[in-house]
This record gives structure tokens, C-alpha cells and sequence, in this order.
């Protein structure tokens, strides 16, 4: 996963501290440092769900790298 994408994600999850999807992805991104264990079902249908959503291009472009670095 490029280094870009994942600041672009920290810096979300910091701007947005309090949000719930803030929390879930941050979850996330620490399990891409990490990678002890491989994501369940459900967090990558909702990490789909959330890219689908995102308006920000920049971020949906981080969450697509994260995806694909989380699934490959």
C-alpha cells in the first residue's frame, strides 16, 4: 500500500475524530501495518460501500489502494 494513501486516511481519521466511519477506518488501516490477521467479510463490504460513497476523489482514491492492498 503506497505511504500516500495511507496519510491521506490518517489525516481523515484525525479531522474526523468522533465519526464512526473515522473509527472503522482507522481499525483498518492499522491492520494494514500490522496485517496479524485478514479482515473479516463484513469490513470489506463496508470498506466497498464506504468507497462507493466518497465524494472526496483523493480519498477515494486511498480507500481504493487500501482495499485493493487489503484483498490482494
Amino acid at each position: 500500500m503506497q505511504e500516500y494513501a495511507r496519510i491521506i486516511i490518517e489525516e481523515y481519521c484525525r479531522s474526523h475524530p468522533k465519526t464512526k466511519k473515522a473509527a472503522f477506518l482507522w481499525d483498518l488501516l492499522e491492520l494494514s501495518y500490522t496485517m496479524e490477521c485478514e479482515p473479516e467479510e463484513w469490513e470489506m463490504l463496508h470498506l466497498s460501500e464506504l468507497i462507493s460513497r466518497e465524494k472526496n476523489p483523493e480519498l477515494q482514491e486511498a480507500l481504493e489502494d487500501l482495499n485493493e492492498f487489503l484483498c490482494g
